[in-house]
């Protein structure tokens, strides 16, 4: 199957899944994508991100951010033989037993909230980094995240994201600011008034 039959094979059962649960906000409910994730749709959309990252070698390590993307991103590290899955969490204050963490607040759009606190741990400068998340709205945890680990000398080559909403800009957002690219498998291009998803 080529990376194009997955991608459109994704699109389809995404559609099957979603639901739109706030047209006016654009707020999309996928279950099977990043609530109780389908292990079958992560071994798809992991397949695709390999694909998409081949020419990337020596991956130090792969983080997912917190929360969904924590659960993406063990079985993509495992595709892409990167060397280990750096930890990460949104809470006010890291695990005691972390070491060189790095901390980083932002807005969220899913949750509604002004400052939201996360925190990545064991991170080395020089590593090489690929990012892992389910959705990238108005790109405000993506640019944080990616800023915040540039800060110490990490080099961020890419984030891989379920899917995309782009008529709120964050991919392009997230590329403007920070110079990473944004590697996402679906683009939601509109949501009717109806409450109907329409696919790039």
């Amino acid at each position: 199957m080529t990376t194009d039959q997955k991608r459109t094979l994704l699109k389809q059962l995404f559609l099957q899944s979603a639901f739109v649960k706030d047209a006016e906000k654009g707020y999309v409910v996928v279950e099977s994508f990043n609530l109780a994730i389908d292990p079958d749709v992560l071994e798809l959309a992991s397949r695709c991100w390999a694909d998409l990252f081949k020419d990337f070698k020596d991956i130090d390590a792969v983080v997912g951010l917190p929360d969904a993307g924590a659960r993406l991103a063990p079985l993509l590290a495992e595709k892409l033989h990167a060397h280990t899955i750096l930890p990460s969490k949104r809470v006010p204050n890291p695990p005691g037993a972390w070491k060189d963490v790095v901390s980083y607040s932002n807005s969220s759009f899913t949750t509604n909230q002004d400052e939201v606190v996360s925190h990545i741990g064991f991170v080395r400068a020089g590593m090489k980094v690929l990012l892992v998340d389910d959705v990238v709205a108005h790109g405000n945890t993506a640019v944080a995240a990616i800023n915040a680990l540039k800060k110490v000398g990490v080099d961020v080559i890419g984030i891989a994201v379920l899917f995309d909403k782009s008529w709120q800009e964050g991919r392009k957002r997230v590329e403007r600011e920070t110079g990473v690219k944004v590697s996402s498998l679906i683009s939601i291009d509109l949501i009717t008034p109806k409450g109907k998803l329409v696919l790039e």
